[in-house]
């Protein structure tokens, strides 16, 4: 994974093969920054217990499972694009609403 960001980053490639789009390589670190910081909200909810923390953490997850989902077209080649793309609005959406719900939410 980190190789691939490399080679994305230096616009280098192997010979023979190309490089990976460094548009891709960056949504998908995206997604695994996400990751880590839907573990740390969580964490942080287990010490302190504000249930907006759960909201936040909440938009996190998502948006770790928004930057997986369009690779997941691998291992289901029968989900349509079409199908993809409206999902991934609607994560959006939904990402958008728990972060505000976080921030106007009384303790």
């Amino acid at each position: 994974m980190l190789q691939h960001i490399l080679f994305a980053i230096s616009g280098m490639s192997e010979i023979g093969t190309e490089g990976p789009d460094l548009s891709e390589s960056l949504d998908f670190a995206t997604g695994i920054f996400a990751a880590f910081l839907f573990a740390v909200s969580l964490f942080a909810y287990r010490r302190t217990k504000l249930t907006r923390l759960l909201f936040v953490s909440a938009a996190f997850g998502l948006y770790a499972f928004r930057a997986i989902l369009p690779r997941l077209d691998i291992y289901l080649p029968s989900v349509e694009a079409t199908t993809i793309t409206a999902i991934l609005s609607s994560i959006g959406f939904v990402i958008l609403a728990l972060f505000f719900i976080a921030i106007v939410k009384k303790r």
